[in-house]
């Protein structure tokens, strides 16, 4: 290829750009740009419960939580109990 095509072609596509409007990006969508956070999935299950109905719930989460570091702290002491007490005080740092 000789430099004078090469100078020609770009002349044609720049006359050709010129000719057309100038693109723009499109308008930003605000809802594919929503980010999903834990608390945005909260508000949206709350909206659909009573406060009464809400409090339930979150007690029963609480207690079903309660009962499972209680049974991880039981289930350790009972997993140390056959070491004597200098196993089970090194498990929880005393010693």
């Amino acid at each position: 290829m000789t430099s004078t095509s090469s100078r020609s072609s770009s002349t044609i596509t720049a006359t050709r750009l010129s000719n057309q409007p100038p693109l723009q990006p499109p308008p930003p969508n605000p809802s594919s740009r929503f980010p999903v956070t834990p608390a945005v999935l909260r508000s949206i299950f709350t909206s659909s419960r009573t406060p009464h109905e809400e409090r339930s719930i979150s007690r029963v989460a609480f207690f079903r939580f309660a009962g499972f570091l209680l049974s991880c702290v039981c289930i350790s002491f009972a997993a140390a109990r056959g070491r004597g007490m200098r196993g089970s005080a090194g498990l929880l740092g005393v010693v």
